[in-house]
């Protein structure tokens, strides 16, 4: 088979998100498809930052730049084209289609962003799911919101859960103590993680934490890790008028070179956020050892099970509790890590890119 694959937003100095999708897909495909040729296009912006385009080293997997309409001729010679961020090329009739659609969250949340940017989202949403032979997602739970707003049909709609990283495991205490010396965390911390993006819930973390704090360890601190985002600046003046000045530390950026020894090191991992298409900071703690606290809502059920301690994300005092209940009791701990680690195992990249690969097989069946 031909497969083009859309590796725009793999073109970045931090693989995160949608690039560490794109990165991992490519590198088991390596393994698992032996035989394919594949094509890793690249919008034109990606040539802004030409030391990012990536590809691997493998003779089978080329670079090519999306630019059209001038890859007509190889478009029409593709089995399939993976379009790998909510956004299909221009072109019609030429390559079959797997969209994507990680979750739709510009539709099914009518407050959020403006006007604008929510016309310009649901547009590519309806795009996707008009023109692509089959859409993956990432969650039964996306895949239902898919067919509910978008009307698509369920058979048309694949689930194809992520994985953690190869890096995600378990550290050991010399790595984790230089890591945690490197942030200066000295006292015991929980980590939180999601940044200040507006559905990731920090301020409501805050406030959790703010709730709990009379009845945790008086040496505990809460770990932030993430820079940016529309609620940094509420979420700092919080920190401040509450005064946890000297009991919440913001850590900025934390790459994944020092992520999992964090994780490894924290007392729980706690990641509130309000809406997920599939939550994978909370797989990638499991996968790390660090019992974790999360939401119960969305695709976050599905991806921990009973691996972890679920609350309302909504409930300031729940959350407290669950805090307080995790961080006092060494035995829960213990039983979370164990579940966390063994919930893990049972997603990988390599199962990942044997699915994916199966939608392309299905999809070039029916071509030929």
């Amino acid at each position: 088979m031909r497969i083009g694959i859309d590796a725009t937003t793999a073109a970045q100095t931090r693989i995160v998100g949608i690039s560490r999708f794109i990165v991992n897909l490519v590198a088991n495909l390596v393994e698992v498809d032996p035989q394919g040729e594949y094509y890793l296009f690249y919008r034109p912006r990606a040539l802004k930052r030409p030391q990012c385009i990536w590809r691997p080293h493998n003779s089978r997997f080329h670079i090519r730049i999306l630019q059209e309409p001038f890859n007509r001729r190889l478009f029409r010679s593709l089995d399939v084209f993976h379009a790998t961020y909510q956004r299909l090329p221009a072109y019609n009739d030429l390559a079959p289609y797997l969209g994507s659609l990680h979750d739709i969250f510009y539709m099914s949340q009518p407050d959020m962003g403006s006007q604008r940017t929510r016309q310009r989202w649901q547009a590519r949403y309806r795009d996707v799911a008009e023109r692509s032979r089959l859409v993956m997602t990432l969650s039964e739970f996306s895949k239902s919101e898919i067919v509910r707003l978008l009307g698509v049909l369920p058979d048309k709609v694949r689930v194809v859960p992520l994985a953690a990283g190869p890096g995600y495991v378990p550290r050991d205490e010399r790595t984790v103590a230089a890591v945690r010396a490197r942030y200066d965390l000295r006292r015991p911390y929980i980590l939180y993680g999601g940044g200040f993006g507006r559905r990731k819930n920090i301020v409501g973390a805050l406030r959790a934490f703010a709730l709990a704090l009379p009845r945790l360890p008086t040496d505990v601190c809460l770990a932030i890790s993430g820079t940016g985002g529309p609620q940094e600046s509420e979420a700092r003046a919080f920190i401040h008028t509450a005064g946890l000045d000297q009991r919440v530390s913001i850590l900025g950026f934390v790459p994944d070179e020092d992520y999992p020894a964090l994780m490894s090191g924290s007392l729980l991992y706690f990641f509130p956020s309000l809406l997920e298409g599939f939550g994978l900071p909370a797989l990638e703690a499991m996968a790390c050892g660090a019992p974790v606290v999360t939401s119960s809502t969305t695709s976050l059920p599905e991806v921990c099970g009973n691996a972890a301690r679920l609350v309302d994300p909504s409930d300031d005092a729940q959350m407290a509790d669950a805090l307080v209940e995790v961080a006092g009791s060494p035995s829960l701990r213990d039983e979370l890590r164990a579940r966390g680690i063994r919930r893990s195992t049972e997603f990988t990249w390599r199962r990942v890119a044997e699915i994916i690969l199966g939608l392309y097989r299905e999809i070039a069946s029916v071509q030929a």
